[in-house]
């Protein structure tokens, strides 16, 4: 039985990609219970090539054309047989213990809505800026991807939208945030990369890196 499902949308990020899905297919929890769904939106890089490798392991949709973050996620969710979501940005990677452990939150708790960890953030060559601590509710809306939502309340509340090109998941959160509470699971789990020049990232440039201790 599949209960969670992992979405990874990609545009033109074959130099991480592989990092990314190796991430996610060497998670913990039983590989029954888990399924890496991937929507490449019309990358136009060498992604293709880079999925193909995967593809026995995964489910993958190529998009004709760019649709954007939010339409891409909503494809992947609306095709996902779990009964809880993760995103996970195409360019980031999580710890190994990510999936098994916010499942196992959710599946114990049916008044918890969604389940959140810390970040490391990452340079281009994964050396770790310090950890950034999800302790506002500013902080959880600047952060989509990495959090763990029941999907049945995702499609209560409209799933992301698709009209939407940037903030997509302030938008998402704010809306799910009205409706049903959350739980900070205190352990950095996932790894959050500053692409330079990546708009989406731009804004934690100047956040203070609280720790340069190293996490597996």
């Amino acid at each position: 039985m599949i209960d969670t499902s992992i979405i990874i949308t990609n545009y033109n990020h074959d130099k991480y990609l592989g990092r990314c899905l190796r991430s996610c297919l060497k998670q913990s929890i039983d590989k029954g219970r888990y399924e890496i769904i991937v929507v490449d939106d019309a990358s136009t890089d060498d992604s293709r090539n880079i999925i193909k490798e995967f593809e026995d392991r995964i489910t993958t949709t190529y998009l004709g054309s760019n649709v954007g973050v939010a339409e891409a996620s909503n494809i992947g969710i609306k095709k996902a047989m779990g009964a809880f979501i993760m995103r996970v940005d195409s360019d980031d990677y999580i710890n190994e213990n990510t999936i098994l452990f916010m499942t196992e939150i959710l599946l114990a708790n049916p008044d918890i809505g969604f389940v959140y960890s810390d970040l490391l953030l990452i340079t281009d060559a994964e050396d770790i800026l310090g950890r950034i601590e999800l302790d506002t509710v500013d902080k959880i809306k600047k952060h989509g991807a990495g959090i763990m939502f029941r999907k049945s309340n995702m499609e209560a509340i409209g799933l992301y939208d698709k009209e939407l090109r940037n903030a997509e998941d302030y938008d998402l959160i704010t809306r799910y945030f009205k409706n049903f509470n959350g739980y900070h699971l205190r352990l950095p789990l996932y790894r959050y990369r500053q692409v330079e020049g990546s708009l989406s990232k731009q804004d934690r440039k100047g956040w203070e890196a609280k720790s340069n201790k190293k996490y597996e």
